[in-house]
């Protein structure tokens, strides 16, 4: 039996008010529980950090029914960015969705096209925002493609991977790596932080900002899961590399190097952090380490040279670009993205 589409012509359209946070999360977990057994229900104190807690602040649009019911919401995360050595925001789309009466096919523009188009016309735009960018699943690729314009530009994003089942020792791993300093745990960045990434980021033309402020609101505080930072100390007090990490990532006994924040002038460094980390995960009994390196960057022809295979991901990562003159082969060639990129927060 054919399902019946409600009508939408008396469904408002608009931007995110305060008082429509418990009406997403409740649209959130009906939509995204249908199919999905395993769901785990998001709770407002989750929302709460992803939304309202976020340094860049907000960008929301909702739509809201004759009964003052959320039955549409289209967002993004923003987040501080670098493009061609200027700084700016991007954002993450995600929690793209409407309530099942209000789906139509891919060929009318239903409730979830007019919700999203209303998202690029006030935030999907420069100067407002260099780019968006996401991980689609499946459906949302398609329609994403094909109506919204998106642009494949990592489908699949490639992965590292090592299983440590597999594997008697580490020594692969561990050739090469600079004995000099001593790795430690850190419970908060700081302005050493600041300090290692204001000496990388000339080595990313594009991507996300990774200071201080952002990794403490994206991994210290994070609200879902449980990060654990680890960074190579220079003898002066300094950093020289930093790696987050996250286990079970996604389920399984993985543990993900979520950030894996080193020079490419400093290989012996990295070597030194991925066999610490390696190290962790065999304590820990995680049975793999996986970590997201753009090919383009030596760090990882040097980690695959270390004991890691590359393996195509689960993942697609695209984009829908609004700063002008930028095209497909430059982004695909310059973007500067990790792990903690995803929505797998």
């Amino acid at each position: 039996m054919l399902r019946a589409v409600a009508s939408s012509d008396e469904v408002t359209v608009r931007e995110f008010r305060p008082q429509d946070s418990s009406g997403v999360v409740a649209l959130l977990n009906e939509v995204f529980s249908e199919d999905d057994e395993s769901f785990v229900p998001r709770t407002l104190e989750q929302w709460a950090w992803l939304y309202e807690q976020n340094p860049e602040g907000r960008q929301i649009i909702v739509s809201e029914d004759s009964g003052g019911r959320i039955v549409g919401h289209y967002a993004g995360i923003p987040y501080q960015t670098l493009l061609q050595g200027r700084v700016g925001v991007s954002g993450q789309g995600v929690d793209s969705m409407v309530s099942r009466e209000y789906r139509r096919g891919l060929k009318s523009e239903g409730l979830f096209l007019r919700t999203a188009w209303r998202y690029f016309d006030t935030y999907g735009c420069h100067p407002h925002n260099f780019y968006t960018y996401g991980f689609p699943n499946k459906k949302a690729m398609r329609i994403g493609t094909r109506i919204l314009k998106y642009i494949p530009i990592h489908a699949p994003v490639p992965s590292l991977g090592r299983n440590l089942y597999s594997r008697p020792d580490d020594m692969d791993v561990e050739a090469g790596a600079d004995p000099a300093g001593e790795v430690v745990e850190l419970d908060q960045f700081d302005a050493r932080m600041d300090d290692l990434w204001n000496r990388l980021r000339g080595e990313f033309a594009m991507g996300t900002v990774r200071d201080a402020r952002f990794l403490n609101w994206r991994y210290t505080n994070c609200a879902f899961a449980t990060y654990r930072a680890f960074g190579l100390e220079d003898g002066e007090g300094g950093l020289r590399c930093v790696y987050v990490s996250r286990a079970n990532w996604t389920g399984p006994p993985i543990l993900a190097l979520v950030e894996l924040i080193a020079p490419d002038a400093d290989l012996s460094g990295a070597a030194r952090l991925i066999a610490h980390a390696v190290a962790q995960a065999r304590s820990t009994g995680q049975h793999r380490v996986e970590v997201w390196i753009p090919p383009q960057r030596e760090l990882y022809r040097f980690v695959t040279e270390h004991g890691f295979t590359a393996e195509d991901s689960l993942f697609n990562l695209c984009i829908k670009m609004h700063h002008p003159g930028i095209d497909e082969d430059w982004i695909r060639n310059n973007w500067y993205y990790s792990l903690g990129d995803t929505d797998t927060f």
